[in-house]
């Protein structure tokens, strides 16, 4: 804070998250009402506390005692305080965000941080996506509703979005866009179409016929944003849910390298740029020319061939060598959703899910999958009501009857077990044999160093029953890194023990990241698209997944959704250790 800037409402700011503080720590709650009173009162105050101070008529003013007084005088002169400096760096610094979510106080902040260790936003966000708020003492599922509902308001004035919100909210402006009569051709662009994790606006390109920019603009403030705005061949204006979207307009015959362009990434429009130059042709604006001849193209897989390569999806062109496997003919069949067979990693109501084994059955059977695995949380996991052996055999029960009421579907009968710090499993190895398979995470002792972090974890993989390992990194996007680790030395240990990696495709994580992708493809390391499942509609989290799984190029034979029943019985019957 400058000093000479300092307002009556920035010492009030102090004073109420001292109160806060205080109150997450659990201190002296008489203490953190009296600094709430003194904040609301110099809110009011009709002059500088600075004024009252030099004159001494503060200490006319009841509510305001000598410690407040004293703190003031502090702020105003030096510009700090180091009593609030001091208490603001004992407490993880994201609780004090997570107070903008409306109607989540101090109390409640320190109950999630003490009995869920939840420290930041991001973190809470995931923990209400996977129902642990449900069965906290003062939470509860409306509780929950309403805390999500809250974070959701927060992040529309964030410029971070996940690559979810991006796609859901693109697709919402460009049904909107569609009733515009003008408009020929439109895509989304940008890093929504080459499917980053993290988005921080929505670019649209749009051929209009005939090209009339003024129309589109009136259309746009109109039905969409009346605050949209307008430059050149660009408009701007905000989403139904808040994203900053960039509408480029161009001719008909400007899309095919207007769209390219838009797309990015820059790198990669510069490496094709500089082949097609080698080529003897060129952009002039959004037009490709050769020498002074203009060269009629229809789409972008024109721009590919001319400058002598096959089309390169938009998830790969980041420039990391996608063109260089182009341009030797290696680049792999990518995944698509009609390969996608089945997933893996599906919570029930038997562990933290809220949907039962068959409802889940039955959105996987709608989504056209012949196959799921229901991976529960294993009994150290108490705080997602983990499954002791007792459960287990309640659990199993279940999978039984629903596979006799779907015998065309298959149930694989899998846990998620916890590895434990010294990268030991959950269950005892006669009960780990029970299952069909293992899919093993970290979720807990982030903090081990990294040889003690990669040890566990190489550890655990080499348990016989763990064929998957989940969330390899442990990260949540906008909320946490992963944890150190050794990451290329686990991958090459799966990939020499014939096991696979997750995708998690919970938009929160998207573990494993896709720039891991050259790697995996050396190893020919297999992969599993996990959705992570909480409820039903999780399911169709597969989809971020896939987009990772394209972005990392992972050739589709590799990714064990696409895989037969049968294919799949016979891998996971190999127990390698």
């Amino acid at each position: 804070m400058n000093k000479s800037d300092i307002k009556n409402e920035d010492i009030a700011k102090v004073f109420k998250e001292l109160g806060a503080i205080l109150e997450i720590k659990g201190e002296n709650p008489f203490k953190a009402r009296a600094y709430y009173n003194a904040a609301r009162i110099i809110e009011k105050l009709p002059v500088p506390m600075k004024e009252l101070i030099d004159s001494g008529e503060i200490s006319n003013i009841k509510g305001i005692g000598n410690a407040v007084i004293k703190k003031s005088k502090v702020l105003i002169e030096t510009g700090k305080l180091p009593y609030y400096e001091d208490l603001k760096s004992s407490i993880p610094e994201g609780l004090l965000e997570m107070l903008k979510i409306p109607g989540l106080g101090p109390r409640k902040i320190r109950k999630l941080w003490v009995d869920l260790g939840i420290t930041n936003i991001g973190e809470l966000e995931y923990a209400c996506d996977v129902n642990r708020l449900v069965s906290l003492e003062g939470f509860g599922l409306k509780t929950q509703q309403k805390i999500l509902e809250g974070i959701k308001f927060l992040k529309k004035y964030s410029d971070k979005h996940y690559i979810s919100e991006g796609i859901d909210q693109a697709k919402k402006v460009i049904d909107a866009l569609k009733e515009c009569k003008l408009i020929n051709r439109i895509s989304v662009a940008g890093s929504i179409r080459r499917k980053l994790e993290i988005v921080r606006n929505i670019d649209v390109v749009i051929s209009s016929v005939p090209f009339d920019l003024e129309k589109i603009f009136n259309f746009m403030k109109e039905k969409i944003d009346r605050g949209a705005k307008i430059e050149k061949n660009r408009i701007e204006f905000s989403s139904p849910g808040g994203l900053s979207v960039d509408l480029y307009i161009v001719t008909d015959e400007e899309f095919p390298v207007a769209l390219f362009y838009y797309t990015g990434s820059q790198a990669h429009y510069n490496n094709i740029k500089g082949r097609l130059i080698e080529k003897g042709f060129d952009f002039d604006g959004f037009l490709l020319k050769k020498g002074k001849s203009k060269v009629t193209i229809e789409n972008e897989e024109d721009i590919y061939r001319i400058a002598g390569l096959p089309f390169i999806p938009p998830e790969l062109r980041e420039n990391i060598g996608e063109i260089e496997l182009a341009s030797s003919g290696k680049l792999s069949e990518l995944i698509e959703w009609k390969d996608i067979k089945g997933c893996f990693h599906i919570h029930s109501n038997f562990s933290d899910g809220i949907s039962t084994i068959e409802e889940l059955v039955w959105k996987a059977r709608e989504l056209g999958f012949s196959f799921i695995s229901i991976a529960d949380h294993s009994k150290s996991a108490f705080y997602a009501n983990g499954l002791d052996e007792e459960r287990l055999k309640e659990q199993w029960e279940e999978i039984e009857r629903v596979h006799k009421k779907y015998p065309d579907f298959k149930i694989f009968k899998s846990i998620e077990s916890d590895i434990l710090a010294d990268g030991s499993l959950d269950y005892t190895d006669d009960i780990l044999a029970k299952f069909d398979f293992v899919i093993a995470s970290v979720h807990s002792r982030f903090n081990l160093s990294n040889e003690e972090q990669t040890n566990r974890i190489l550890r655990a993989i080499r348990n016989p029953f763990v064929k998957i390992l989940g969330h390899p990194t442990g990260r949540l996007l906008l909320a946490r890194e992963g944890y150190d680790v050794d990451l290329e030395k686990v991958l090459r240990e799966l990939a020499k023990l014939d096991k696979a990696v997750e995708i998690n495709a919970s938009p929160h994580r998207l573990d494993l990241d896709w720039r891991w992708g050259p790697l995996v493809r050396e190893l020919n390391l297999k992969v599993a698209i996990n959705p992570d499942a909480h409820n039903i509609d999780d399911i169709t989290d597969v989809e971020y997944g896939m987009y990772v799984a394209r972005k990392s190029g992972i050739p589709k034979k590799n990714i064990l959704n696409t895989w037969e029943v049968g294919e799949l019985e016979e891998f996971f019957r190999k127990r390698v250790k």
